[in-house]
């Protein structure tokens, strides 16, 4: 899991005078007393051997339920058993500013892991940072290069207990009227390493390396085979990656890459795609002023039917006569749940939304009658 403190820090203390050691320590808006943690480890070079304070610039962070949920974890986290490891913490981390995105910013980035589960993060541009005392020793280039790849192991490790652990929409709405097969698994996994995705090529975005430090993050070890093949070729291994890059097939076996395609090139598909369209351009854009939990109830499961559907056309594509039974459970399940999303929709949404929802369930429905007859 993702914590991102920083919507309640109102500044702090980063101490790494001593070699190996680094004191947190966090203000936190509307709270008479510091929380101090200590983790083992290093800051990267800019930092690393300093005594740092970190103020917020501009007005306190406003009180949301969100942000109490935070405070409950921040305190949580002094009295947990978990290890603290240290992940990437400086004040050079070089992004594009949240107010000019054509502008680059230095931004304070404070990560560190609760064990292997939780990433914490404070970080953004409106931190103003003052070195209190002059580094009381040097970090040389090996020592944060040795400290860079320590970071990385430790992402790595809390990339991979999140998806062993990650249950999406479609694992979630399995049961009785919903038969299980291999392919949900499938898959749950990828689409675990894709909700995770944004925020690991976020942090890399910029960097020298950042696409090779992706796919070590993301256990994208063919691909760094790939790439060393072709340096030992004598072959330009510089890339220029964003998330955008790397795809849902990219965190399966080839064998179940090649069977999502084919499923996702069906006329079965491509009807659930304009279905997906209609949400993106009737309902995603004007979600807060729906703000409704027949809303929440439709985007969740459909999220999950679309992992059923490939599910179960995958699952036909294996042409096997043990499996019709399965599939036709599926398929009546996915046929009941849609015609109660229709529903959902004509009364939470607007005429000509619910209208352009109901015509493209009802091209999936006719789509499914046919691939499974």
């Amino acid at each position: 899991m993702l914590v991102n403190l920083t919507s309640i820090i109102c500044g702090g203390l980063i101490d790494n005078t001593t070699r190996g050691a680094t004191k947190l320590t966090l203000r936190i808006a509307r709270e008479k007393q510091d929380v101090h943690l200590s983790i083992p480890g290093n800051c990267l070079g800019d930092i690393a051997g300093c005594r740092l304070a970190f103020d917020r610039s501009g007005a306190p962070p406003q009180a949301t339920s969100q942000q109490i949920e935070l405070y409950r974890y921040l305190h949580k986290l002094v009295v947990s058993d978990a290890p603290l490891i240290a992940g990437d913490m400086t004040f050079s981390n070089r992004q594009p500013s949240f107010s000019d995105d054509s502008r680059l910013s230095n931004f304070l980035s404070l990560e560190f892991f609760e064990g292997a589960v939780n990433r914490v993060l404070v970080e953004g541009e409106d931190f103003v940072c003052t070195q209190i005392d002059l580094p009381l020793w040097e970090c040389t280039r090996a020592e944060e290069n040795a400290q860079e790849l320590l970071n990385m192991s430790a992402l790595h490790d809390h990339v991979l207990a999140n998806v062993k652990t990650f249950r999406g929409p479609g694992l979630n709405m399995l049961g009785k009227d919903m038969p299980s097969c291999k392919w949900d698994a499938v898959l749950n996994r990828a689409e675990a390493y894709m909700n995770m995705l944004p925020s690991i090529c976020r942090k890399y975005m910029g960097h020298p390396r950042g696409v090779m430090a992706e796919a070590f993050v993301l256990d994208q070890i063919d691909f760094l085979n790939n790439l060393a093949t072709e340096d030992e070729r004598g072959r330009d291994i510089t890339l220029t990656h964003t998330w955008s890059g790397w795809e849902v097939t990219d965190f399966m076996a080839p064998k179940d890459a090649r069977r999502l395609r084919r499923a996702m090139n069906t006329s079965l598909f491509r009807a659930v795609a304009k279905l997906i369209s209609v949400i993106r351009e009737h309902i995603t854009p004007h979600y807060e002023s729906y703000r409704s939990n027949a809303v929440d109830q439709i985007l969740s499961v459909f999220a999950g039917l679309i992992s059923h559907l490939l599910g179960t056309i995958m699952l036909i594509h294996e042409r096997r006569t043990s499996n019709q039974p399965i599939i036709l459970q599926r398929a009546e399940t996915i046929a009941l749940r849609l015609r109660e999303l229709t529903a959902h929709a004509r009364q939470c949404l607007p005429r000509h939304a619910s209208g352009q929802f109901d015509e493209a369930a009802q091209n999936i429905l006719h789509e499914l009658q046919n691939i499974v007859h």
